[in-house]
């Protein structure tokens, strides 16, 4: 309350401003949370909406949105890539991953700078247009080793079962944030660490939580909290992935990140 009290005396001079943001400190603190079943199955309807062109840009379609600007697209897996390769030097990695699963690949932002790293590519979707763009953006680049990968939010561990091989690099960029719930980015979390050999890592980019209430998970209103849906502490998160069996390495933090515009980012590299 105290911090909402703060925030409305910095608004006393923009009533409108000052009325939505109580508006939605009353929501997040009032509203019940929502189970994740529920949450599971409005994310599922809302990246299968028949209006696509509003869903891909939060997709990282070439083209779309703000990647209208395709040196904006490329900037964004490119610089993914530079952390990773950073990452691995401080670790000592001198191999290349044989085999990437990316979950969540999208439009393929990141795809075309990782897959060439790797002899076999794997791309983990909710949405079948989002594989289909993926694996043709791979395909302009000459990549011919692609493996779609088609779940339901609701089952994140039937990928185990189509996925007929281990993995040296599991990725995940732009999708812990819109997951249901924290819950269930820890499920996600134990599936990479079922899906990667002894010696690989994951490089994983989650929304971390500040001392604000608005950087929390908000647990209600998926199709319209979805950009915001999901957040951790930095330390929990780290703490968690062991608990899952990894041996967290680094993380570096992007207070906001110019590309996308977004704030409170966190890479993890975590090792088996």
């Amino acid at each position: 309350m105290l911090e909402a009290l703060q925030q409305l005396k910095k608004l006393q001079h923009h009533p409108i401003r000052g009325v939505r943001y109580l508006s939605r400190w009353t929501e997040f603190h009032l509203r019940p949370t929502e189970t994740e079943d529920k949450l599971s199955m409005d994310a599922q309807q809302y990246w299968n909406a028949p209006n696509p062109e509003l869903l891909q840009p939060y997709s990282h379609w070439r083209g779309a949105g703000i990647f209208a600007d395709d040196d904006r697209w490329l900037a964004w897996g490119r610089k993914h890539l530079e952390l990773y390769q950073q990452f691995s030097r401080m670790m000592g990695l001198t191999t290349p991953p044989r085999r990437i699963v990316d979950w969540g690949c999208g439009g393929g932002a990141n795809a075309v700078h990782f897959a060439p790293l790797a002899e076999a590519y794997v791309g983990i979707e909710i949405a079948r247009p989002s594989l289909q763009e993926c694996a043709r953006q791979l395909e302009a680049e000459g990549f011919r080793n692609f493996e779609p990968v088609l779940i339901n939010v609701s089952a994140p561990e039937t990928a185990l079962a189509q996925i007929k091989q281990k993995c040296d690099l599991f990725l995940a960029i732009g999708v812990f944030e819109v997951f249901p719930t924290p819950e269930y980015g820890l499920r996600v979390l134990r599936i990479a660490r079922e899906l990667l050999n002894e010696g690989g890592v994951a490089f994983i980019q989650i929304r971390f939580i500040r001392d604000s209430w608005s950087s929390r998970p908000k647990r209600f209103a998926y199709k319209r909290n979805f950009a915001d849906n999901n957040a951790y502490r930095v330390e929990t998160f780290w703490d968690e992935a062991e608990k899952c069996g990894f041996l967290p390495q680094a993380v570096r933090l992007v207070p906001h990140e110019k590309v996308n515009d977004r704030t409170n980012y966190a890479y993890f590299m975590l090792a088996t």
